[in-house]
């Protein structure tokens, strides 16, 4: 089969010096997994690539704090991260890790061709200095608050909060986080840069060329809102030992700051999966990059790595869509790793499988605003929807087939439903075409309603037996809306889809195909429920336990 396009999806890569929480999982790899997975649904041309995170401050410090060396730390944590994206169902074409020979090798790569370009020019910055630790420190190992919006916990480096990237030495009352103290210098330092003052004209057309290829709005607005002031060259190397050194002469005490190798990472872990066919994807006319991060990554994505790409001559495939979500909360509080708020990913699945995270999850992503997260909220839609309304519906169905079967006339529907079958499912299909992730779970929602509908309606039980022909229509189309679930079910809770699934006898990946395709249903044995209800004490319990 020959595609005429080809799909690079990334999500942003977590660090790998904690497990993430349930924010990191939303905003970013969930909701392009979930993508990924509709995208082979369709039997498109797909690779679906992330990885670890593994420079940086926040790794050096935890690795300073267990006693192991960043490499060690980063190692642990990147298998520990790995599999719990596993046990979430993500079916990454490769998860792979920044700290590897070849992202090294195309960070170098890329760096020489900036350098060619005339777009690396030497620096003098001033670099934070803690007099008590007697050592320079990153950006992110000094908090203060943000002179924008006030929040108290800004990094040196971007607010958390609003997201602003900020300057070290512009925080207020700055403090170093490994020692808690305020003797903080700034002093002079030389770093190299990469000339986005350059580059501003071609990253400007890029964000309005592409933007017209499903951004949100928001992100559109944000996104040019970065440039509007004017770029000016943004450090790419920072005096610390963690990280890829830097091979020019006079830097040998300088790494590659995090940011820059992190976002090459994307494609340095491509050529980690396959050393022959990353090109095909990377270096093509035909390929769209669609990439998922939360807001606070935005200014990386939009500016900073177009610029990289262009800048660096080299043909790679620039960004054809930029999703950012906003955040998911938790007691109106961003989720946060190094404050413990929220839930982390190894917590989650002690409460719950995957298949419930994932839907409920998705029903809440936060595409166009802030959502707040909550147990009781969680047992709303495990309860009403999944439960009640797609898992009841399943197995009432389901049960009416096993207790009736030799009683059902196979290939008879009621007609007048099938249009509406159609438009619910063309509905989900455009809604997912344009990148509307949450809405096309609602369009499977909808799918379902309609199934209970025909049941309330039509009471199928009173017919079986005494008016078998009804019986049989109202059965099959009861039975299509069961079968076409199963199959779009499958992005969101794959484990329900293959349940679903395997009743019709069908032991492989859903296709798209095969909601044309004749269906015959299997059951040797009364049926279990897809989903269950989460019970009082259990919500009661969590709530205790996360005060």
């Amino acid at each position: 089969m020959v595609y005429l396009v080809k799909h690079i999806i990334t999500a942003a890569l977590p660090y790998a010096y904690s497990i993430p929480h349930l924010g990191n999982f939303v905003g970013s790899i969930l909701p392009a997994d979930v993508y990924f997975k509709y995208l082979n649904l369709k039997g498109e041309d797909a690779i679906f690539i992330c990885g670890s995170d593994q420079h940086g401050t926040p790794i050096e410090l935890k690795a300073i704090q267990a006693k192991k060396s960043p490499e060690e730390l980063s190692e642990e944590m990147h298998r520990t991260i790995n599999e719990l994206f596993a046990g979430f169902e993500c079916s990454f074409t490769h998860y792979g890790k920044t700290h590897s020979e070849k992202n090294k090798e195309e960070v170098y790569e890329i760096f020489n061709a900036l350098k060619e370009g005339g777009y690396i020019k030497e620096v003098e910055r001033t670099q934070a200095y803690c007099n008590f630790d007697k050592r320079f420190l990153i950006d992110r190992l000094i908090e203060g608050t943000c002179p924008y919006c006030g929040y108290k916990s800004a990094k040196g480096d971007q607010c958390d909060n609003c997201g602003k990237v900020l300057d070290a030495k512009d925080l207020i009352s700055p403090m170093c986080m490994m020692c808690g103290r305020s003797d903080i210098s700034f002093l002079a330092v030389k770093a190299l840069a990469i000339a986005l003052d350059k580059l501003e004209k071609e990253i400007k057309s890029f964000i309005m060329e592409n933007s017209k290829n499903n951004w949100p709005k928001t992100v559109t607005n944000k996104s040019l809102s970065f440039i509007s002031s004017g770029l000016q060259p943004r450090d790419i190397t920072r005096n610390m030992s963690w990280g890829f050194k830097v091979p020019e002469k006079g830097f040998e005490d300088s790494v590659f700051y995090v940011w820059f190798d992190a976002l090459i990472g994307y494609i340095g872990i491509t050529r980690e999966w396959d050393e022959k066919r990353w090109k095909d994807y990377w270096i093509s006319n035909e390929t769209k990059l669609i990439q998922f991060m939360g807001k606070d990554n935005l200014e990386f994505h939009a500016v900073m790595w177009p610029g990289m790409l262009i800048g660096s001559g080299l043909g790679f495939a620039l960004p054809t869509t930029l999703k950012a979500s906003e955040y998911l909360t938790f007691k109106s509080m961003k989720f946060s790793k190094s404050k413990g708020t929220g839930i982390d990913l190894r917590d989650a699945l002690r409460i719950l499988d995957a298949d419930y995270w994932r839907f409920a999850l998705m029903y809440l992503y936060p595409e166009t605003a802030d959502t707040d997260f909550s147990f009781e909220m969680l047992q709303e839609i495990v309860n009403s929807i999944m439960n009640d309304k797609i898992g009841n519906l399943v197995q009432r169905v389901f049960k009416l087939c096993y207790m009736h079967k030799e009683t059902i006339s196979e290939g008879m529907m009621l007609e007048q439903y099938r249009p509406k079958i159609d438009e619910i499912i063309e509905q989900y299909k455009d809604r997912f075409e344009k990148l509307e992730l949450r809405e096309a779970l609602r369009s499977l929602i909808g799918l379902a309603e309609l199934g209970n509908q025909i049941v309330s309606e039509s009471k199928p039980w009173e017919l079986a037996g005494s008016d078998n022909e009804s019986f049989s229509r109202i059965m099959n189309t009861l039975k299509e809306i069961v079968y076409d679930i199963g199959i779009l079910i499958y992005p969101f809770s794959p484990n329900a889809s293959r349940k679903i699934l395997e009743s019709f006898s069908i032991d492989k990946e859903p296709n798209m195909g095969m909601l044309l395709e004749n269906i015959r249903i299997n059951l040797k044995k009364d049926p279990e429920p897809i989903f269950r209800k989460i019970k009082d004490k259990d919500i009661q319990q969590e709530l205790q336990d996360k005060g």
